[in-house]
């Protein structure tokens, strides 16, 4: 479910999917001007060499991705992985993609990519939807939470952008190139079935099952899902982290019997039919740390 406290948000891209490059060209602008209102001033226009709409939606992406705060300042993984540790600032490893879709998810930011890949589908047994029906939930959401509508044209607009930030289009020239500046594409975690409903729009699938995401990359953003906890349930792990990252239960069991088994600050354990994992270290340096494993492997 959504967090009650959690303003709905469909707009802010201005139809833009997020390009790669935006990414890193963001973040380094924010560290050289050192000034938190750089996006809203003309000549970051011809500093960026984009548009005036593309230099919001910049912004835009660098919050949704969890990469600046609401006060437009650089977040700790933003420092890991693309300026001060500089991880993998032009993501080259798969990992770092792995990491932003989480992060994307988390951020309840961009508020569509939680409410498709976690919320639309936890009480379903299909794993297919269409405009319509993310539409429908989307207004039963706001609803509960006594949100105004939002203009269909607003939505129209946002669930377009989700679905070209992981499937790519018709092919041709253009869009051959663009497929490798849209970051979470190689991730294949939504298709497009090529059937279409009622009302003649297309129907996509989660592609939920056998994700081979790096065990120390998920062991971080489990940390960051379960910030201090010790003891996580199965469940809980199950409907946040795992939904997010599309993994069905039998791969999310053997990742974390992996992590469990590779790490021994990790104990997962199945006691009495109730499936829990212990983290036994907790603190930032040694959730910094094992991420950085994983970038050290190479």
């Amino acid at each position: 479910m959504t967090l009650n406290n959690e303003t709905l948000r469909f707009s802010g891209h201005d139809k833009f999917h997020c390009k790669e490059q935006w990414i890193l060209k963001g973040l380094q602008l924010l560290e050289n001007q050192n000034d938190k209102d750089v996006f809203k001033k003309v000549e970051t226009i011809s500093t960026l060499g984009v548009g005036k709409n593309m230099v919001r939606s910049i912004q835009h992406w660098l919050r949704a991705f969890g990469l600046i705060d609401d006060n437009v300042k650089k977040t700790e993984f933003a420092d890991l992985l693309f300026m001060t540790d500089e991880l993998d600032p032009y993501l080259e490893y798969e990992g770092s993609l792995w990491l932003l879709q989480y992060f994307i998810c988390n951020s309840q930011y961009a508020s569509i990519f939680k409410l498709i890949f976690a919320d639309y589908f936890s009480d379903k047994a299909t794993l297919e939807f269409s405009e319509y029906q993310i539409f429908r939930h989307i207004n039963k959401e706001l609803k509960e939470k006594e949100q105004k509508p939002v203009a269909e044209k607003t939505l129209i607009n946002d669930f377009k952008v989700f679905v070209r930030s992981y499937v790519a289009p018709a092919k041709n020239h253009k869009t051959v190139e663009d497929d490798f500046n849209v970051p979470l594409l190689p991730l294949n975690l939504i298709s497009n079935t090529g059937r279409k409903n009622d009302y003649g729009q297309s129907i996509y699938r989660i592609n939920k099952g056998g994700h081979d995401i790096p065990i120390e990359v998920f062991a971080y953003c489990l940390m960051i899902e379960f910030e201090n906890e010790k003891a996580i349930s199965f469940d809980n792990i199950r409907t946040s982290l795992g939904a997010y990252l599309c993994l069905s239960n039998d791969k999310l069991d053997g990742i974390l019997n992996q992590l469990a088994a590779t790490y021994k600050e990790f104990v997962y354990m199945d006691d009495a039919g109730v499936r829990q994992i212990q983290i036994k270290k907790t603190t930032t340096t040694f959730k910094n740390d094992i991420l950085k494993k994983y970038y050290e492997l190479y």
